[in-house]
């Protein structure tokens, strides 16, 4: 029976394995600079709970998005509202634009999951 019960342990853990290296995989640098903005941009909450909940934003941005599709989606984000040409081609291509809204929808839904008021 102990044997058994050891088999359907190791064989729980190996077929959670691969969805654990798929969950969160941001480098430590990513989450740091993207909390301290968080922060930065909420600035009516003390730090612990801005770190915190700053933090649970992120946690949740990486459920959805890889590091590369994150990097991107949120540099499009950030300069769509350059004006003239330098921030045309984050305002009028619609593969950014599209990638910037789905940006936008994860990014408000996370901030509800997170309590964090905008």
């Amino acid at each position: 029976m102990r044997r058994a019960s050891m088999s359907l342990l190791v064989a729980g853990l190996v077929a959670t394995a691969p969805s654990l290296v798929l969950a969160n995989d941001f480098t430590t640098v990513t989450r740091v600079h993207y909390v301290q903005e968080c922060i930065d941009a909420n600035p009516k909450m003390n730090l612990y709970e801005a770190t915190y909940k700053c933090s649970c934003v992120v946690d949740k941005l990486a459920e959805e998005f890889t590091q590369k599709e994150f990097e991107e989606a949120d540099t499009g984000f950030q300069l769509r509202n350059m004006p003239a040409d330098r921030g045309g081609m984050f305002r009028d291509d619609a593969d950014v634009t599209d990638g910037i809204g789905h940006f936008k929808k994860v990014h408000v839904q996370a901030y509800e999951s997170c309590k964090i008021k905008r």
